[in-house]
């Protein structure tokens, strides 16, 4: 087994709608064996954003230092990229605090950025970023939002080299997670994207919630889904783009059962360096039982992360109230 590979930004989409290096792949079967044979990695940022031809610039940042974006943003420097787009930090001069400005990359879009920042702007929680403002500086759409400091569970768990986390931390981490997705099930939208890159650990114990580029609503008509997520956190049934009518929350679920393996464990329960390799482990194999790893943990938490991680989306636990009055019974025993 390799080293768990944490791909932050990155995502699994359709080779058909990707550009640049990808472009003119055609889409693989995910209904089929023959994905097996196909060598399609997991696309790197350079990737996404090719090097230019000599004689051309280089991709440069959506902002740069210093700029001032709507005559009110100072933009201090960047915080973040990946193949949707760039964060930065910034000092917004009228209310003189620090503040957050997400914009995609010019080739990509603006759709997932407009609905992460309407998704976000629907509530009021501690375990999600608030949103203060969408705007547009020139030819360029962003968002404005609050400036959260702390650790990523990813960085937290690089820092552990590897080094299982204890079972009260644990649990601990994943009734905040389910205290922060309840408001989403709730109003029917899934965050679809669960992964320790998308978990931040802010101070005063705060546990939020990063990246909502692209929720799920749970109406979504059956037909117009694409494959979109993270290769080592996908549900089976995300893989196959065939998530139902009022389930998408299950894919959630499956996402915090791979996270919950890992920290545990400090492996994932599948891992290969081929995203189609790794999927299709999602798909047809069974992952080890945590406590083939760990034989001293309870046996009821093993049953629970087996439970979330089922191929069936039907033999989950239900809902995300349902998961958390588990894990609360699991942190009451000790």
């Amino acid at each position: 087994m390799s080293e768990t590979r944490d791909y932050g930004e990155q995502r699994f989409v359709n080779p058909a709608g990707l550009t640049g290096a990808l472009e003119g792949i055609e889409p693989p079967s995910f209904l089929g064996n023959g994905l097996a044979t196909i060598e399609w990695k997991m696309p790197t940022l350079a990737e996404l954003v090719p090097e230019p031809a000599v004689g051309r610039a280089a991709p440069a940042d959506v902002f740069h230092q210093g700029q001032l974006v709507e005559g009110r943003y100072e933009i201090r420097g960047v915080l973040g990229a990946g193949g949707m787009g760039q964060v930065f930090e910034a000092r917004d001069r009228g209310l003189n605090r620090l503040v957050a400005i997400k914009a995609s990359w010019p080739h990509v879009g603006t759709e997932s950025l407009r609905r992460e920042a309407q998704v976000l702007a629907a509530f009021r929680h501690p375990g999600l970023p608030m949103v203060h403002a969408l705007g547009k500086e020139g030819a360029v759409e962003f968002f404005v939002m609050e400036r959260l400091s702390g650790a990523t569970l990813a960085e937290l768990l690089v820092r552990r080299g590897g080094e299982p986390m204890p079972v009260g931390e644990c649990l601990g981490l994943l009734l905040a997670l389910c205290e922060a997705l309840a408001p989403l099930h709730a109003s029917g939208l899934a965050h679809a994207d669960l992964k320790p890159s998308n978990i931040m650990l802010a101070p005063g114990d705060r546990i939020v919630l990063l990246d909502f580029g692209i929720a799920r609503i749970e109406q979504l008509r059956a037909g117009t889904q694409r494959i979109t997520g993270s290769p080592h956190y996908m549900a089976p049934e995300a893989i196959r783009g065939a998530v139902q009518v009022g389930a998408a929350h299950l894919v959630d679920l499956y996402a915090l059962g791979v996270i919950c393996y890992v920290m545990l464990t400090g492996t994932a329960p599948f891992d290969h360096d081929s995203a189609v390799e790794l999927m299709m482990m999602h798909l047809h194999m069974t992952p080890p039982r945590l406590l083939s790893r760990r034989p001293e943990l309870p046996a009821a938490l093993d049953q629970l992360v087996a439970d979330l991680l089922a191929k069936a989306p039907a033999d989950r636990p239900a809902d995300v109230e349902f998961l958390r009055a588990e894990l609360r019974a699991l942190a009451a025993r000790g």
